[in-house]
Parts: structure tokens; C-alpha cells; sequence
């Protein structure tokens, strides 16, 4: 098996008595379900069986649910081993235009199921070979970032520049897209299991990699719709867009334990990098107290030099970044009467 997985949930083989006493929890009603569902399937595939696609498509969706929650809360439903044969004979159907999509999302629901140690290392292979097969079909080609581990360099750099308040926790997917136009789909699984701090959020962080000097790096590209599950993320769509740069999204009200689903869609003018992570924000040091300026004694005027000082015009703009002034400073030892701004890219 590719690894360990819940006893399965067997239906009792007798009747139940539905009362106070007596309730159907929502997992053995979730087996049911899948049961049931492919009974239903395991008909349209006979041979000689009148095609009826509306109710297949239904049948698609359902049992991808089923597939869903049992994935999410840790359960094997019964007849799991009935799957694999029974999907491969669904993905025959690929090719019909009215039966493609709804064969896509089950796909990406039994891929999940693969990774959990649902079949064996064989019918793992095949099944997660069909789903890429058929997910090809509906997206461009993008590299996916590792997932496991810390994030990526450039995204380390954006965030100590831009967003130095926040910090990314675990990344749930990313992608890394090339300039032109793209159509990005990508499947990733979010367990009840999960360990994570009540203050984190599931936020989508989207940055140009090919510019970070600025912060134009961080707006969202202006002619690409980005949805999960389906929706449009506030203010990343062509319908609602932030033109200026954004702080990664929260997103956590759009997502759900199970599969979810990234989509990419327009043209990018450049190299991005697009993550769904947890993340959260974190206090910064205290600001170092600054001093009084105290005139240096070396700076007062010499009463027996013959050079009159008369007025300064100052301004109130940094002279070294050219941004306006919000803390002065100076050297100790300065003679100038113009100060600089304590952000200045000269003062890190």
C-alpha cells in the first residue's frame, strides 16, 4: 500500500432503527452514499445501457464528495476495492464533451485517495496516470514549487521586503508560471488533522519574480483571474481588481477540508510565483530610541571667522531616497543642515 490508512467503515448488514436512541452519523451516511453511487455507476457501464450523461455527470460529482470527506476525516468507505476497476472504466468517457469535467473533478478526488494508501502501488500508479492524463487537457503547463519544506528564496525575499510583518507557515500549493498566456489548474488536499495555530491563515500570495526592485512586484497581474473552487479571489479578478500592490489575500472562508481547487487564468507579462500557504503575522522588534540631536561643539560657529552664515532653505524630502521626511536624522559630526529620513535605503 502507499501508506497507512483508516479501518474501513463498514454499513451494518441489518436494518436500523432510526430513533432517539438510534442516530446514522454523518460518516456511515457518507458510506452509503458511496456505495450507493457505485452501484448507480457500475449500471451506466454495462454494455447496452442507454446513456444517460446528466445523471452519470450527477453521479461524477457525488461520488467525488464521498471520496472528499472520506479522505478528509481519515475513513475508508466499504467497496474501495471496487474503485479502481470501476474509475478506469469512467475515464473511457473522457472524451465526451458533456462528461469531461465532472470526469476531472472525481479524478482529482481519487488522486488525493491515492496519496492516503486508498489502492495498491500498482492501481496507485494507473489512477494518478489517468488523472494526469485528463487534467492536461484542461491546463497549462506551470512547475510546481516542493511543498514540504520552507519557501522558495525569491518568495523568502519578497516577504523580508514587502511583507515583513508576515511570515509563511506550511505551503499547500504553488506554482511557478512562465510570460504568455496560461490556463493553470492545480488540485491540493487541506486534512482536519492539520496542525495549525488558531492565528494562522490560508492566505494566496502572488509575485513577479523577474522584479522584485519595486513594489510593483506584488500587484496582482492585471490580466489574470485567479479562483479557488470555483470563485473569484476579492479584488484578483478582471471583474474586481486592485491595481496597486496587494498583501497576499485571506482566503480561508473560500476553502474547505478536502479538495480544493487553484485556477490561473489570462496572460502574465512576466515570471510569477503563485502559493496557497498558511500564514501569519508576527511582532517586529521595538524600534531603537533615538537621541537628541546635540550640536557638536566642532559645528558652532567660530566668532572670529570672517564667514557670516545667512539663511538655509531645507527640504523636507530625503535627499537620498527622495521620499518625504518622516523621522530626521544625522551624523553627530554632520555640518549639513539638511537631515535624512531614518528609512532611507542608506540607514537599513
Amino acid at each position: 500500500m502507499a501508506g497507512k490508512v483508516a479501518q474501513p467503515l463498514v454499513p451494518p448488514a441489518t436494518g436500523l432503527t432510526v430513533g432517539e436512541e438510534s442516530t446514522l452519523s454523518a460518516s456511515l451516511v457518507n458510506s452509503f452514499r458511496v456505495i450507493a453511487v457505485v452501484d448507480r455507476l457500475a449500471l451506466h457501464l454495462q454494455p447496452g445501457r442507454e446513456n444517460n450523461s446528466s445523471e452519470f455527470f450527477g453521479l461524477c460529482l457525488s461520488l467525488a464528495r464521498g471520496i472528499d470527506y472520506a479522505v478528509a476525516n481519515n475513513e475508508l468507505p466499504s467497496k474501495v476495492q471496487d474503485l479502481p476497476l470501476l474509475l478506469k472504466q469512467v475515464c473511457r468517457r473522457k472524451n465526451d464533451p458533456l462528461l469531461e469535467a465532472a470526469i476531472m473533478v472525481l479524478m482529482i478526488s481519487v488522486k488525493n485517495a491515492c496519496k492516503v494508501g486508498w489502492f495498491s502501488d500498482r492501481e496507485t500508479q494507473e489512477l494518478i496516470s489517468l488523472s494526469s492524463e485528463i487534467g492536461n487537457s484542461f491546463r497549462s503547463f506551470g512547475d510546481t514549487l516542493d511543498a514540504s519544506g520552507s519557501p522558495h528564496s525569491t518568495v523568502s525575499t519578497v516577504l523580508s521586503r514587502y511583507y515583513p510583518k508576515m511570515k509563511m507557515g506550511d505551503i499547500l500549493v504553488s506554482l511557478e508560471v512562465k510570460p504568455g498566456f496560461g490556463a493553470y489548474v492545480q488540485d491540493f488536499h487541506i486534512s482536519k488533522k492539520s496542525n495549525h495555530s488558531p492565528h494562522e491563515k490560508i492566505r494566496l500570495f502572488v509575485a513577479q519574480t523577474d522584479g522584485m526592485d519595486t513594489s510593483a512586484c506584488i500587484i496582482s497581474p492585471q490580466q489574470v483571474n485567479f479562483l479557488l473552487n470555483g470563485k473569484g479571489v476579492d479584488r484578483r479578478t478582471n471583474i474586481q481588481l486592485d491595481t496597486g500592490p496587494q498583501l497576499p489575500t485571506n482566503v480561508t472562508g473560500m476553502l474547505k477540508y478536502g479538495t480544493n481547487l487553484l485556477q490561473a487564468v489570462g496572460t502574465f507579462h512576466g515570471n510569477y510565483v503563485i502559493i496557497v500557504a498558511f500564514m501569519s503575522t508576527v511582532q517586529l522588534p521595538d524600534p531603537p530610541v533615538l537621541l537628541d540631536y546635540v550640536q557638536s561643539s566642532s559645528t558652532l560657529s567660530d566668532p572670529d571667522s570672517d564667514i557670516i552664515e545667512g539663511p538655509s532653505r531645507i527640504s523636507l524630502n530625503c535627499p537620498i531616497s527622495f521620499s518625504r521626511i518622516k523621522t530626521p536624522i544625522k551624523g553627530s559630526s554632520c555640518k549639513h543642515l539638511q537631515v535624512s529620513a531614518l528609512d532611507s535605503a542608506a540607514f537599513p
